[in-house]
């Protein structure tokens, strides 16, 4: 997850609407990666505030219908400070200023960074269930991410892919992204073109050595939407070689519920190739 796409979420926000007023004394959120997990288990009327970029269909990966029946929250100490909470639920775009200055106000905060693997994310939900006193909630949850993902080694041969978001970052090793290609029988070619954890990849080097599957944003908006067709003229020339999937670039941002959706787009197309073998 990066603070640039999120950052697109307050400018859309910014000529939106009085929204309702925070009730104080409540449990809130400011990190669209928790919203995500409290979606799915916290009671109705738990929570008393949202991120602001869970209001946004573009940096949102809980459902919207969910988030914009709460209020929103941005990150700054003074806004959380006048919302009066008992308890902060943050991440690692919260920057250690404002949780200084929450707990030298007395308000209790929860942070967690970005987890780097499925048995982290997965503590990560049991931590926020913990919190909300809901912890069937969260096994549930974690049951329902575990069954998406494959309990057995792939047989055959490994198909070479990569994920490539908008604005040419690609998830590369040590990212929960890695993790869930290679639990789905691929082989993450990130590697092969000199990337790290996160890195950006030319198309001009992509279209000279390009993967067996290419992961990618079918649709985008304003400059991305530009890139994105223009990719998409540039990639017909490897058509013959190269698989292009759509793989909405919010599937990026965090793990949670959003393993379910990105579990499912993985699981068909390695499918696809098994079944196209002769």
């Amino acid at each position: 997850m990066r603070l640039g796409y999120y950052l697109l979420a307050v400018f859309a926000l910014a000529g939106c609407a009085r929204q309702p007023a925070i009730a104080p004394h409540g449990i809130m959120s400011n990190n669209p990666c928790i919203d995500a997990v409290l979606a799915e288990i916290a009671l109705p009327g738990q929570i008393s505030a949202v991120s602001i970029y869970s209001h946004d269909a573009d940096s949102a990966s809980a459902p919207l219908a969910w988030a914009r029946q709460l209020p929103a929250i941005g990150m700054n100490a003074e806004e959380l400070l006048l919302a009066r909470p008992k308890l902060v639920l943050t991440g690692n775009l919260a920057s250690s200023g404002s949780n200084a200055v929450l707990a030298r106000a007395g308000i209790k905060s929860v942070a967690l960074g970005v987890a780097p693997t499925i048995a982290d994310d997965m503590q990560q939900i049991r931590a926020i269930a913990a919190v909300l006193d809901r912890e069937d909630a969260g096994e549930a949850l974690i049951s329902e991410i575990q069954e998406t993902l494959p309990n057995s080694q792939f047989s055959g041969p490994i198909i070479s892919a990569i994920i490539w978001q908008n604005g040419g970052f690609v998830a590369g090793k040590g990212t929960l992204q890695d993790e869930l290609l290679a639990r789905h029988g691929f082989r993450n070619a990130s590697a092969q073109y000199g990337l790290s954890s996160w890195g950006v990849l030319p198309l001009e080097t992509l279209i000279r050595n390009p993967p067996m599957v290419i992961f990618m944003p079918a649709n985008a908006r304003d400059s991305d939407a530009r890139e994105t067709r223009a990719r998409q003229e540039l990639l017909r020339h490897v058509g013959g070689r190269t698989r292009i999937v759509d793989f909405p670039d919010r599937l990026l941002f965090c793990g949670g519920p959003t393993i379910i959706k990105a579990s499912a787009i993985l699981s068909k197309t390695r499918a696809s190739f098994v079944k196209d073998r002769p």
